[in-house]
């Protein structure tokens, strides 16, 4: 018969992790007994009391976020499409100490979300591996949906189509510093003023 392990100080344990026996220590928060034997009943890190002879296990609070309405978030786009740009989220913009977000990571925009006014070409407003600034404008499903209208939402990075050089605002439209290729981009007011 193999010999089960007791939990020690600071473990990380998942509900239904053995933590020792009833001889050894009282059930605290977060554990229950059975038939003599302590099990955690939540996920977090072990802890042990000496001087009460106390096992307990502190929950983990740090959940991901999830994205809400308004929300301001930062991502990639990672496919421009006729009618919507796909973007991988990077994080929400406010919550920088928090996990990464907890969904899929994927958020879309509508062509009649990019910009107020008539967006005849998408290719002209986002290129793949641009850097964006885009506030959320609903989580319901899959994927969250973004909105780039806005003067300080948009492009906030992009590099040159041709030679990857980072790109330079000048007024409306981008210039590549290396091989002077003139691009443009739904702009953001803060384009470059961001870190990510």
């Amino acid at each position: 018969m193999n010999e089960k392990k007791s939990a020690r100080e600071g473990d990380l344990v998942l509900p239904g992790d053995y933590l020792g026996v009833i001889e050894e220590y009282m059930p605290g928060n977060g554990v229950k007994e059975e038939n003599g034997e302590l099990y955690a009943v939540i996920a977090g890190r072990v802890r042990i009391d000496p001087e009460k002879m106390e096992i307990s296990v502190e929950p983990i609070t740090d959940t991901p976020p999830l994205p809400k309405v308004n929300d301001v978030v930062i991502g990639r786009v990672i496919e421009v499409k006729s009618q919507s740009v796909i973007v991988q989220l990077i994080k929400i913009e406010g919550r920088e100490n928090d996990r990464e977000i907890a969904t899929s990571k994927l958020a879309g925009i509508h062509v009649s979300q990019v910009k107020p006014g008539y967006v005849e070409d998408l290719s002209k407003e986002f290129k793949i591996g641009d850097i964006i600034r885009a506030r959320v404008i609903s989580n319901e499903k899959s994927p969250i949906q973004l909105s780039t209208k806005g003067p300080d939402l948009g492009v906030i990075y992009a590099l040159c189509t041709r030679c990857r050089t980072p790109l330079v605002r000048r007024g409306d439209r981008l210039v590549c510093p290396r091989c002077g290729n003139v691009e443009t981009r739904k702009l953001s007011s803060l384009y470059r003023k961001v870190t990510v």
